[in-house]
């Protein structure tokens, strides 16, 4: 068993205890209040036919997790596994019987049965629910995640649902610095106090009181927040470096009318966009990997920032957001704009190319327009049948800021120049170079050299893998060792025959 690092030696042995005693604690209370379970879930079933308890994933102890039981205070119909906070008008799908549930915090009683199970603790921090990432980053900054969860808590007496994420991470974290004996009295007692004046519980959940009094504050005619009040727009991409070279100039004049979310891998240039007025939110993306599992957790977070942000238009750069952003806001309903920068490798492979038509299809199908940086791919999506041509804009390219790269004029030497700028891809034309450098090479022997300069921004990174392309390996041969920004220089000489 590990415990939070500011755990005593006196601290460790009250939590052995603690743990063993709320267990028996949880089944004397289950068996005890069963004929009140009865009752109560009689009374639900009459409000709304359909199941009494309802479960829900839940963070546990170490960030584990496991099933909490309620009694269902929400109908039947209402959206699973989102935080009340997070819903429209939340008090729609709250039963009669719910809001007296939730007022009285009668609605917590089963989870006697996740204590007896050992799961949760009486007093404890109350467990997050496993999709409130914000919430579980913010008590892994005070070891709230090292211990059991409780079903009442320190953030529970002092505010529950109308306070803020990083208000309740501290006083979760409070409570861990505090642990001991005298914390879960002072929790436990002051629970009663809570309930019986009905402290905390508020319709709309974490920050639903002060969001409200903003939003009253920004509807008012002529006040400053109604001046201030900007609409959202989210940008998802894959990669930071890509987003600043060739879009920053879009974002610059997007941040003039609206307020810009970037989600996106935090990479380079961060600090720049942060410096422009952009929100950025760290999103893990794995850029090339195809594991079913890692996409679906990339798509679950999709939802969960659109359902949390609420832009009034999302706009996606490279495939893996195109898709799973596009999924995202077609089920939301949220206005959207997709990007479409290159077909990469996904459509060299028949069975790839198959399953990912078909996403595209889906995620596509209610964008507002799918842009196109050249007619060669919007013609592929259109041979497809992807999507019609009446969606379709071509950009003709990303565009080159000339201010920031401006004209040099290219150093006179004698002889004829050829220049190859790109990624060393089979895609990107790397088949037909080399045919090119041994076709003359051959023809006109010591009169041709050449020069090869590598961006070394790779050295450190996954994108180092784009060096290691298929064709390359084909057309010379495997290695034992993949090659490298530093190892494709003489390899790259010797294949094409350079003096």
């Amino acid at each position: 068993m590990t415990y939070p690092r500011s755990f005593t030696k006196k601290q460790i042995k009250y939590l052995h205890i603690k743990y063993k005693v709320d267990v028996i604690l949880g089944v004397c209370a289950a068996i005890v209040l069963l004929p009140i379970f009865a009752v109560l879930a009689l009374l639900i079933f009459l409000d709304d036919p359909g199941p009494v308890i309802f479960k829900q994933k839940r963070v546990g102890n170490h960030k584990s997790y496991f099933h909490i039981y309620k009694f269902r205070t929400m109908k039947t119909n209402t959206p699973k596994d989102v935080p009340t906070h997070l819903l429209e008008n939340p008090d729609q799908y709250i039963t009669i019987m719910g809001h007296f549930l939730r007022k009285t915090s009668l609605d917590e009683l089963p989870q006697v049965f996740n204590i007896a199970r050992g799961q949760i603790c009486v007093c404890g921090p109350r467990p997050a629910l496993w999709n409130q990432y914000d919430l579980i980053q913010e008590r892994d900054k005070y070891g709230a995640n090292d211990i059991k969860p409780g079903l009442t808590g320190w953030a529970q007496i002092n505010g529950s649902d109308e306070l803020e994420i990083d208000v309740k991470a501290r006083l979760d974290g409070e409570y861990v610095e505090k642990f001991g004996l005298l914390m879960d009295m002072r929790c436990f007692f002051g629970t009663f106090a809570s309930v019986l004046k009905s402290e905390g519980v508020v319709e709309g959940g974490t920050g639903a009181m002060e969001a409200a009094a903003a939003k009253e504050e920004e509807q008012r005619p002529g006040t400053k927040a109604t001046r201030r009040k900007k609409k959202k727009v989210l940008i998802m991409t894959n990669h930071s470096f890509m987003l600043w070279q060739f879009r920053r100039e879009l974002i610059k004049e997007l941040l003039k009318d609206y307020t810009v979310i970037l989600s996106m891998p935090c990479g380079e240039h961060v600090d720049d966009f942060r410096a422009m007025g952009c929100k950025i939110i760290d999103t893990d993306i794995n850029r090339r990997g195809i594991n079913p599992v890692t996409d679906l957790k990339l798509m679950r977070t999709y939802f969960y920032l659109l359902k949390k942000i609420g832009p009034s238009m999302v706009i996606t750069y490279s495939i893996k957001p195109n898709i799973y952003g596009g999924f995202a806001c077609r089920m939301l309903k949220i206005p959207y704009c997709v990007n479409v920068q290159g077909l990469g490798t996904a459509f060299q492979n028949p069975v790839l190319a198959f399953l990912v038509t078909w996403m595209y299809k889906v995620a596509l199908q209610k964008a507002s327009t799918v842009f196109f940086e050249n007619e060669g791919n919007a013609a592929v999506f259109q041979q497809k049948k992807i999507i019609p041509k009446r969606k379709q804009t071509v950009l003709h390219g990303a565009g080159i800021n000339l201010d920031y790269y401006p004209y040099a004029p290219y150093k006179e030497e004698d002889g004829v120049h050829f220049l190859f700028l790109g990624r060393i891809m089979k895609e990107k034309g790397m088949d037909e170079l080399f045919y090119a450098a041994k076709k003359m090479k051959a023809t006109y022997g010591e009169a041709v050299t050449s020069r090869m300069n590598i961006k070394n921004r790779y050295k450190n990174s996954k994108d180092r893998e784009s060096l290691n392309s298929m064709a390359f390996r084909k057309r010379f041969g495997p290695s034992t060792k993949r090659p490298t920004a530093w190892s494709f220089h003489p390899i790259m000489k010797e294949c094409l025959m350079c003096s």
